[in-house]
């Protein structure tokens, strides 16, 4: 993809993403979703359902540009995750008999998801990473957004996995994402077989809630994120690549959350700890997801008995990058919920 249709794709996303939030934040307050942060100052919260825009746009351009690509490849589903195109030789018959510089055949990334014709029109590969799977990561964010949103509206003194077990019978909002997020990810994720897809199911989860874990204060989970995705830019990059639609998304949401005038919520953080696992499910080897699983465990492991706020701040690198950025908003007379972020 050139540089000029980055840069056109940027716009448009941080345009739709800027739009979104205006719209939604007004909103968001009305229905009661303002919080207490850290200091204690109200804060609306749920700006994280903005980030549907920057997957939204990216799978309406890539619709736009393939409209005769077959409807697997646009679906909401593995199709899109599970294949690296790699584009035939010119003039070479494509996997329909064409010819012409269409995806000659469908690689999967990680040996476990079937091929899958890619979108018509001799689309470059950097080109289709960007736009193939995005339907997925649409339906993906969206859902968790969702998922997240409801545990906002929840607003429940239960805090960590074993508060939240142990709340008696009724429903909490960890307990709806502990069903609600791993069997999204089940139907989502681009594996075959029962040990895969449950490995892969319980790391786009607890990723999902790793990263809800580090909301607690302005910028941190956003900062994760970008530090996660950079990594895996020079790792991992048509994973990268792929969720360039959300990190453009994100960068817009980093002014008002560093500043305090609106936090990401369940909404957000959900959303973004998912895609990560999402495309660690997609593109890399198993071994990763393992590794990645292991150390996400060890993160809910610490975050239940050690504030994860104060080893941040024991360690001045993690403080440093913790307060970069952070301009604190003047704060409105206290409302809202009586429940802190921390």
């Amino acid at each position: 993809m050139t540089a000029g249709g980055v840069a056109v794709l940027a716009v448009a996303v941080a345009a739709a993403t800027a739009a979104l939030a205006a719209a939604v934040a007004p909103r968001l307050a009305q229905a009661g979703l303002v919080r207490s942060n850290y200091r204690g100052a109200p804060v609306t919260t749920g700006l994280g359902v903005a980030l549907v825009a920057g997957p939204l746009v990216t799978a309406a351009l890539g619709a736009w540009l393939s409209p005769a690509a077959p409807a697997t490849s646009l679906a909401v589903g593995p199709p899109p995750l599970a294949v690296a195109w790699t584009p035939a030789a010119p003039g070479a018959a494509g996997p329909a008999g064409g010819a012409g510089g269409l995806p000659a055949q469908a690689v999967p990334t990680h040996g476990d998801a079937p091929p899958s014709p890619g979108p018509a029109g001799g689309l470059p590969p950097s080109l289709v990473h960007l736009l193939g799977p995005a339907p997925t990561l649409l339906g993906l964010v969206a859902a968790t957004t969702l998922v997240g949103l409801i545990d906002d509206l929840w607003d429940e003194p239960v805090r960590g996995w074993r508060g939240h077990l142990g709340a008696g019978r009724g429903w909490t909002g960890g307990r709806l994402k502990l069903l609600a997020v791993p069997l999204l990810a089940w139907v989502l994720v681009p594996t075959r077989g029962w040990v895969p897809r449950l490995l892969a199911a319980a790391l786009v989860a607890a990723a999902a809630n790793g990263m809800n874990l580090l909301d607690r204060r302005p910028g941190r989970a956003l900062k994760a994120f970008f530090t996660a995705w950079l990594l895996m830019a020079a790792a991992l990059p048509p994973g990268a690549l792929a969720l360039l639609p959300l990190a453009l998304a994100a960068l817009v949401l980093l002014g008002p959350d560093l500043e305090e005038r609106a936090m990401l919520g369940d909404a957000g953080s959900n959303a973004l700890g998912a895609a990560l696992g999402w495309a660690l499910v997609a593109f890399a080897p198993p071994v990763a997801h393992g590794l990645a699983l292991a150390g996400l465990v060890v993160l809910h492991a610490i975050a239940e008995f050690l504030p994860l706020s104060r080893l941040i701040d024991a360690v001045g690198p993690l403080r440093w990058l913790d307060r970069l950025g952070t301009r604190p908003h003047a704060a409105a007379p206290r409302q809202g919920s009586p429940w802190a972020k921390e």
